[in-house]
């Protein structure tokens, strides 16, 4: 059987999944890239804003799949999605009440044991783990691109939700340095690549968010 330790957890790390849930109505499926704790061997935990739909989803399914990938096409699909993700790349998990994504190398089937409000923004949940697949695939070279945009891809959720905010300009200006150091290190160790086309995607995405950021990349 697959445990957490087989795919890389370790204690007190936080692990970049993307969250798969069903929408209130039960049907259509929402994907969103979070980053996911272990407990121990048959628990893990997820830090979720309140204003997320994953958390509105889970409090009414109780139930989700934990979906790991090195594709970073899906981190970016999922995390700046403009319209609903295609139908296609979802299909229902065998386990739990919840969607998952087929391209995924790993899934872990959760059901919801506890919801912890931290403060007015944010909600700690704990999930037991109730099945772990994964694919048996070769180990990967290394291309600093690749961790490079999905840092990227972070920060500029965060950017979405910040740059109305007059009181948090200081770490908006801050998270648009970051994206730039982003941005060079793909540039110097990827150039002319799918890396290089998703930061460009990215930009594109912020200028409509807010034209201040223009040239950003």
């Amino acid at each position: 059987m697959v445990t957490l330790t087989d795919l890389g957890f370790s204690k007190n790390m936080i692990y970049e999944t993307l969250v798969c849930t069903y929408n209130p109505d039960g049907v259509t499926a929402n994907a969103a890239p979070m980053g996911a704790v272990m407990q121990n061997l048959e628990q893990i935990s997820l830090t979720i804003y309140n204003s997320a739909s994953t958390l509105k989803n889970l409090q009414t399914h109780k139930s989700a799949t934990l979906n790991l990938t090195d594709n970073i096409e899906l981190f970016f699909q999922t995390a700046l999605k403009d319209t609903p993700l295609p139908e296609e790349l979802f299909e229902k998990s065998p386990t739990v009440n919840a969607p998952q994504l087929k391209p995924a190398n790993a899934t872990i089937a959760l059901t919801i044991q506890d919801f912890n409000p931290l403060d007015s923004q944010r909600t700690k949940i704990t999930g037991k783990i109730c099945q772990i697949d994964a694919l048996k695939i070769y180990p990967q070279s290394y291309c600093r691109a690749k961790s490079a945009v999905l840092e990227a891809i972070i920060h500029a959720t965060r950017i979405k939700t910040l740059y109305k905010n007059k009181k948090e300009q200081a770490h908006l200006t801050k998270l648009v340095a970051l994206i730039q150091n982003c941005n060079e290190v793909v540039n110097r160790s990827a150039p002319n690549s799918p890396y290089t086309k998703l930061m460009s995607d990215l930009q594109k995405k912020i200028d409509t968010w807010s034209p201040k950021h223009e040239g950003l990349c």
